[in-house]
């Protein structure tokens, strides 16, 4: 009997013990700074991908705003993040209408921003964020080319519209 009661207070003192060392793991500050900074309307300015093809050499596709239109078939992104954690990209056609519109909910924690696409289909992209002086520099590594391989690299400024 007496054993019993010893074996419960020593798991119940492990469990306790697990359980603080658990809850007391550092997590990772929501950056309200970032956070605020990024409300508003953002526009790419440059785009630069490297893209590892499963049975292809790898390329490299650069666009800028010399170059944009004629690289892309499009006008540069606009991506609007609201106060709320949701977000909408609209991407323009060279004859100004809404060629798509991708939405979303997106959150920072520390220098990260994860976008989590709902509409038209669902994916995730978490992307290190740096933002200066009005201008968003976003790195990682995405699945862009479609190969359902997140093995592409992303290197993309936005500048804020408003």
């Amino acid at each position: 009997m007496k054993k019993d009661k010893i074996t419960k207070l020593a798991s119940m003192m492990l469990i306790c013990f697990v359980s603080s060392v658990v809850l007391s793991q550092p997590k990772m500050p929501v950056n309200e700074s970032l956070s605020k900074q990024i409300i508003g309307e953002w526009r790419n300015v440059f785009l630069k991908i490297t893209i590892h093809h499963q049975n292809k050499p790898t390329t490299t596709m650069e666009a800028d705003s010399s170059n944009w239109d004629a690289r892309l078939g499009i006008k540069p992104i606009r991506t609007h993040f609201k106060e709320d954690g949701t977000y909408y990209s609209e991407y323009i056609n060279l004859k100004d209408s809404i060629a798509k519109r991708p939405t979303g909910t997106w959150n920072i924690k520390g220098d990260s921003l994860t976008m989590n696409q709902l509409t038209p289909d669902k994916s995730s992209y978490t992307l290190h964020l740096k933002i200066d002086n009005n201008r968003a520099t976003f790195t990682g590594v995405i699945d862009f080319d479609g190969e359902g391989i997140t093995n592409d690299e992303y290197y993309g400024i936005q500048k804020k519209f408003r």
